[in-house]
């Protein structure tokens, strides 16, 4: 039983949320690690100059504003690795305090090589 493959893994074996399917441990400098971090900020102007690209924060902030401000910043959240989607990268995550919702953010890489936020979905 000790040398099942359970046991030998070498990384721990993290749940399956069932709206966002395997949980990961999130990697530094990946899409996930920043749209954890966006996620676990306070929403603000300073945060939408940090995450969205300039030619579209106005659209972004007439269509998320209410939703983010009533959302952010979210505790216990655990992500999904993203699913890539063309040039754009989809990343599931679900979150569990104050109650339990999930959701997935799109993100691209922009000429810098910066991750940036164009579009997101929750669900409670």
């Amino acid at each position: 039983l000790l040398h099942s493959p359970l046991f030998s893994s070498p990384k721990p074996l993290l749940p399956i949320d069932q709206n966002i399917g395997q949980i990961i441990a999130v990697e530094p400098q990946s899409v996930e690690e920043q749209a954890k971090r966006s996620l676990s900020q306070d929403y603000s102007l300073s945060w939408v100059e940090t995450y969205v690209p300039e030619s579209i924060r106005t659209g972004f902030v007439h269509t998320y504003d209410r939703l983010l401000a009533a959302l952010l910043p979210l505790e216990q959240i655990q992500m999904a690795s993203h699913i890539q989607r063309g040039h754009l990268l989809e990343v599931p995550f679900c979150y569990h305090a104050p109650a339990y919702g999930y959701g997935s953010m799109t993100w691209m890489q922009n000429e810098d090589g910066k991750f940036v936020l164009l579009s997101l979905s929750v669900h409670e």
